[in-house]
């Protein structure tokens, strides 16, 4: 059996969980990988055949996926010459986690393409959803991975074909303490603009920044500001007392598997960000909607007394590839 397992390279969630699943799939079969999207520092075990420019995903100033821009921007042509050339004709199935190419190269050429994203799981009917969200937006994120079968990954199993998250090593190997520090990724945030908030807030606890845009450690009004480091970042998320972080799938998952205090600030107007965060509210974990004055209570709140949700997620990578695998045949 030959198999395409096709990755979308945009932010390093998807790539993490394709580590664990790669060597899965190559137990069971002859096995290539592509990407897409934009350039990603992060290395997976197996090179990728080839790498495509995929759809261009245009994002505001606050870091939300300009929909608009995403849709009547992209070159068309472009993708449209890279779906014809990607090889999908070659292998019996395609897994996709969230990679447009392959996904219409499969539609077009008639070849089995299976789904697995955490963005499948926003689709199903028994998730925890916000109050408010743009269905057309949500109509888009399904119409750009068309599939045969679809499978999720989600905080909990809310549905038939959801899998909980997929831990990479490197977290599930950390050694586990708790310090005073809180550590803060909120990366469509300036470091002065968390300062000024920090300042206001209960005293005995040491904060650390990770910014995108420092290059070397400050100290400002005695809050660290680090470089993006995952050595670093890991080392800091296995010890710290809590999190304050955005939304993002990969990011919260550890820190349930930690058991590690969250203060989840969704960026705005990204929709799987949202649909995570009415999840994580429905957990008893504390979000708000922005990292400024007026939640200024709330934060100190939760700087006082955080609220845990711990889950030890075992790793079902196998039991992932083996569905897969199963339903691929039970479809022939």
């Amino acid at each position: 059996m030959k198999i395409l397992y096709a990755i979308q390279t945009t932010g390093n969630g998807h790539l993490a969980r394709a580590q664990s699943i790669i060597p899965k799939l190559k137990q069971v079969a002859d096995l290539d990988i592509i990407t897409s999207g934009p350039k990603n520092d992060f290395l997976l075990e197996e090179e990728p055949i080839f790498h495509y420019h995929g759809l261009t995903f245009f994002y505001t100033d606050t870091g939300a996926v300009n929909w608009l821009k995403t849709i009547f921007l992209n070159n068309y042509p472009r993708f449209i010459k890279e779906v014809i050339s990607c090889p999908t004709k070659k292998y019996d199935l395609v897994i996709n986690d969230f990679e447009p190419v392959s996904a219409w190269s499969s539609k077009f050429k008639n070849v089995k393409c299976f789904e697995l994203t955490n963005q499948y799981s926003m689709s199903l009917k028994n998730i925890p959803k916000p109050d408010s969200y743009s269905k057309l937006v949500l109509s888009a994120i399904k119409y750009i991975i068309p599939s045969n079968l679809g499978y999720g990954y989600h905080y909990k199993k809310y549905a038939d074909r959801i899998f909980f998250p997929i831990i990479r090593d490197r977290v599930r190997n950390l050694n586990i303490s708790e310090s005073n520090e809180i550590i803060i990724y909120l990366p469509t945030y300036s470091p002065s603009k968390l300062i000024e908030i920090i300042k206001q807030l209960p005293k005995g606890k040491n904060w650390t920044i990770f910014s995108p845009d420092t290059k070397s450690k400050q100290v400002i009004s005695e809050v660290n500001i680090e470089p993006l480091s995952e050595d670093l970042f890991l080392k800091k998320f296995a010890s710290c007392y809590g999190i304050v972080c955005a939304g993002g799938f990969a990011t919260t998952s550890e820190a349930i598997f930690l058991g590690k205090p969250m203060l989840v600030v969704p960026v705005e107007a990204q929709i799987e960000q949202q649909f995570n965060a009415a999840a994580l509210m429905k957990e008893g974990v504390t979000v708000i909607d922005r990292f400024s004055q007026k939640n200024l209570e709330t934060i100190s709140k939760w700087v006082d007394s955080p609220s845990i949700f711990k889950i030890d997620y075992k790793d079902e990578s196998k039991e992932i590839v083996d569905t897969l695998i199963n339903d691929y045949s039970n479809l022939n």
